[in-house]
């Protein structure tokens, strides 16, 4: 049998071809089985609501009523009130993003604030969020964060046009899923960082795109070195990341200025918006960095990250090798 495949010409692309039509076709009969389904649902909880209304003077008898359809529909009753809120909730169904499947509705029910809600809506529209990451966007208060920081914005069409930049960078990246050892250094944790580029990107946030490493730079006949090149398309600008396993500090900033001047000056194309800089550190003190940026807030970003050290039974276990 492997004999017989190896003779056949371009196979292995013919069957990543296949594989990726298969999967294609799998995932849209999926969306639209839950499109189905979320409007059935809907349907159900109008039905159901409309019923109540008509025995509204009967004590108990939406209660009654739900237990009834939850034995002979084989529903929970817990899901059939999920169905009724999802029609209160939205009286217009066709008002409800076509990429929300039913897990994700069934979590934005329960935010009671209707802002909160339409900003997840817009996220999950715009970033792809699956219900799992929806969910830990929540539990994390996205939205919470988001609006004390002052870059709230919320639109009625989706999906989002308008992307300022403090709306793509966080306050704190979580690199626990590096497997660092003691007394790292920067150098191990950018290798670290670029040996897991997939979930690096990921923390990072959507829209980003990998340019280069070490990208040099010619200033004052002296090269220097941006640890990382992103482009972004939201943004539609080069992001230059800086990575430090040090506390910030005020030099940080005029250095990442001057990259960002250089890059205005050799790289900015027609219809690009001026580079951002994001400055990664092991701490920030926010006082710090607010008179170290000053007026650059809106240019130079700075986050800490946290990273998860192998406990020293693994780092034993690491050493005994």
């Amino acid at each position: 049998m492997k004999k017989a495949i190896s003779d056949l010409t371009n196979y292995p692309e013919l069957l990543q071809d296949l594989k990726s039509l298969l999967t294609k076709a799998q995932y849209q009969a999926y969306k639209a089985v839950d499109n189905l389904r979320v409007q059935t649902y809907w349907q159900v909880g109008e039905r159901i609501v409309r019923e109540e209304l008509q025995h509204k003077d009967k004590a108990d008898y939406g209660q009654k009523l739900i237990t009834s359809l939850a034995t002979d529909l084989g529903f929970s009753k817990a899901n059939l009130h999920n169905m009724i809120l999802f029609y209160r909730t939205y009286p217009i169904v066709q008002a409800v993003p076509r990429q929300l499947s039913w897990t994700h509705l069934v979590s934005l029910l329960y935010l009671h604030n209707k802002t909160e809600r339409i900003f997840y809506e817009q996220e999950i529209v715009r970033n792809g969020w699956s219900s799992r990451q929806l969910e830990q966007k929540i539990k994390n208060q996205l939205y919470q964060t988001t609006a004390k920081k002052g870059s709230l914005i919320i639109t009625q069409k989706l999906p989002l046009t308008i992307i300022e930049p403090e709306q793509v960078f966080k306050d704190a990246y979580n690199f626990n899923f590096l497997d660092l050892q003691q007394d790292y250094t920067e150098k191990d944790l950018k290798d670290a960082l670029l040996l897991k580029l997939e979930r690096f990107i990921q923390e990072l946030g959507p829209d980003f795109f990998v340019g280069r490493r070490e990208v040099p730079l010619l200033i004052a006949g002296n090269y220097d070195k941006v640890d990382l090149e992103l482009f972004h398309a939201g943004l539609l600008c080069y992001i230059l990341v800086e990575i430090k396993t040090e506390p910030f500090q005020h030099q940080h900033v005029s250095q990442m200025y001057s990259y960002l001047n250089w890059y205005k000056q050799h790289k900015l194309r027609p219809r690009q918006r001026p580079p951002v800089g994001l400055i990664i550190c092991k701490t920030k003190d926010e006082e710090t960095v607010h008179y170290a940026l000053g007026d650059l807030k809106k240019e130079i970003f700075i986050a800490e990250y946290s990273a998860r050290l192998p406990s020293k039974d693994k780092i034993k276990r690491i050493l005994h090798q």
